[in-house]
């Protein structure tokens, strides 16, 4: 079930987690690694097995997560998606707007400003092998600071990213970039006519 969870508590990796396709943290399946681990490889490497692991532990199978993760979509006022899994990866019934990603990533930053650091990773390491961020623009555009990536054939290169700038800040988000670089220069440019 849904207890309180703490950076420390450890997440078990089942034999569905970890038999989920790259890109993932590779964990085997009855190992665990820390919430924070978790944390870190989603936002930087968006870690497949991750991403299920921890919704089995939060909503007892992942399918019942994405009930979670719907539903609390819809109070956050994200007309448009409908999760099915918990990583993003290809299901027909599954779908988001660019407008509900900006939506979650203003509201991750308004009721969690505790944690927004973390999309801010620049690289971590687990089991001596580092992990780098798939945003290229931390550290090359001004001002940004997260938030995520994102990649399948059908839907091509996506980024949601925030910038902060002199007191005013903006999350600029494009799907269906043709290519990491295409969908980089899009964002850049919408970050830098808005801010």
């Amino acid at each position: 079930g849904s207890g309180r969870v703490s950076k420390a508590t450890k997440v078990p990796f089942s034999k569905t987690a970890a038999a989920e396709p790259p890109t993932k943290l590779g964990v085997r399946a009855g190992g665990s690694v820390t919430v924070e681990t978790v944390i870190l490889s989603l936002v930087t490497k968006s870690a497949n097995d991750a991403s299920t692991a921890v919704a089995e532990q939060l909503g007892g199978s992942e399918a019942e997560f994405a009930r979670m993760m719907t539903s609390k979509a819809r109070k956050l006022g994200m007309t448009g998606t409908i999760f099915r899994n918990a990583n993003g990866l290809p299901n027909g019934a599954q779908h988001t707007t660019a407008r509900d990603m900006a939506t979650l990533g203003i509201a991750l930053r308004e009721h969690f400003p505790q944690y927004y650091d973390y999309f801010s990773t620049r690289s971590f390491t687990y089991n001596k092998r580092r992990m780098g961020n798939h945003n290229r623009l931390l550290g090359k555009v001004k001002g940004v600071d997260g938030i995520k990536t994102g990649y399948i054939r059908l839907s091509g290169y996506n980024l949601a990213a925030s910038a902060r700038r002199g007191g005013r800040q903006v999350i600029a988000v494009v799907f269906g970039g043709e290519s990491e670089g295409a969908r980089d220069r899009e964002v850049t440019a919408l970050i830098e006519q808005y801010l």
